[in-house]
């Protein structure tokens, strides 16, 4: 419950963002809000009525008592107030979330999952939706279900963080871990500098650790995913799987390395880039690996694969920082401005079909 309430925190506060800055025809919405921040709920609820009473045909002020009852516990005039407006013109998907997030705390799963699919309608591209779709089939431990949603929030709107949150520790729990790494990277270049980024961060050294296996000189070993050939039934004129080429590239550029550390995976990777464009990426094209060539022809990959492993090992981030300062420095000014951030849609985006 606790974890399904962070997510809806998180998932609502653009919308009380957006209260504050849109015009209300009644301005003590923006009292209300602050009450509500504060958990002074039944102050702002009453607030909000009043509001409701000035201008009705406004959804915010509804939606934002519904909200207050929701952070307030009181999950069932939730939903009652939710269905008062469900015929409103201006809805929007995050009413269908809240509301179907309601009947999830209220241990009505299958209407929450009905409600999302009634928001789906009216709002096909909505990765919200799956999102919390997703999570209430995670919650009933209907994992390939839940991924597959996940997944079709991702396809949908690809730009929208949390679906590659939740799909990425998923799949890093799993024979698959190079969808999980490719979906966590790609998350924490779409949300940066957050604590689920931090947790992801760590999470990515951790696998990368775990998939790497040094046993001697001679001996090494990659363990990100499974890939199973048909010899009799395969056709050379068909594309190999993913995991496959990712493998073939990720051996070559370890064989001069011994051990696992920060800056030895820096290194891995910043050859395996230099394989993998050597000529794969023609046939096997991956919108994170375009991501870290455009960074290589600018010469900020291997200050990027420092700063995003860096909760994986702090101490050896930060040693590596006293020395390379000018260097990470260019990277930060690279990697904030507005055209150098990662570039998604539907066309490009990545989805685990691509491995197997």
């Amino acid at each position: 419950m606790k974890l399904k309430l962070y997510i809806t925190a998180f998932l609502y506060l653009s919308i009380m963002i957006f209260a504050q800055k849109k015009t209300f025809k009644c301005e003590k919405i923006y009292d209300a809000i602050k009450l509500v921040d504060a958990k002074k709920y039944d102050e702002g609820i009453a607030i909000l009525k009043e509001c409701e009473k000035i201008d009705s045909k406004d959804i915010t002020y509804p939606y934002e008592i519904a909200l207050a009852y929701t952070y307030k516990g009181d999950y069932k005039n939730a939903v009652s107030q939710l269905e008062k407006i469900k015929n409103y013109e201006n809805i929007h998907d995050s009413y269908f979330a809240l509301l179907g997030n309601n009947f999830d705390y209220l241990n009505n799963p299958e209407q929450a999952i009905k409600t999302y699919d009634d928001g789906l309608k009216k709002f096909p591209n909505s990765g919200k939706l799956y999102l919390e779709k997703g999570v209430v089939f995670e919650f009933e431990k209907k994992y390939a279900e839940a991924v597959k949603t996940y997944e079709k929030g991702i396809s949908v709107q690809p730009d929208y963080p949390s679906n590659y949150f939740r799909v990425a520790k998923m799949y890093m729990n799993s024979n698959d871990r190079l969808s999980g790494l490719i979906y966590g990277e790609i998350f924490v270049n779409l949300e940066r500098t957050t604590a689920r980024t931090k947790e992801i961060s760590e999470l990515l050294y951790e696998i990368y650790k775990k998939s790497i296996i040094f046993e001697s000189k001679e001996t090494k070993k990659i363990e990100f995913c499974k890939a199973v050939i048909d010899i009799e039934k395969f056709d050379k004129t068909n594309k190999l799987p993913f995991c496959v080429i990712f493998g073939k590239n990720f051996i070559i550029a370890m064989m001069d390395q011994n051990e696992f550390s920060l800056d030895n995976l820096s290194s891995i990777r910043n050859l395996f880039v230099k394989e993998y464009f050597n000529g794969d990426y023609q046939n096997y094209p991956n919108v994170l690996l375009s991501y870290f060539k455009k960074m290589q022809d600018n010469n900020v990959l291997n200050a990027y694969n420092h700063y995003i492993f860096q909760m994986g090992d702090s101490k050896a981030f930060e040693s590596w920082l006293e020395k390379h300062e000018t260097e990470y420095n260019q990277f930060v000014e690279w990697y904030t401005r507005d055209e150098n951030s990662i570039q998604i849609d539907k066309k490009n985006v990545f989805i685990s079909d691509q491995i197997k």
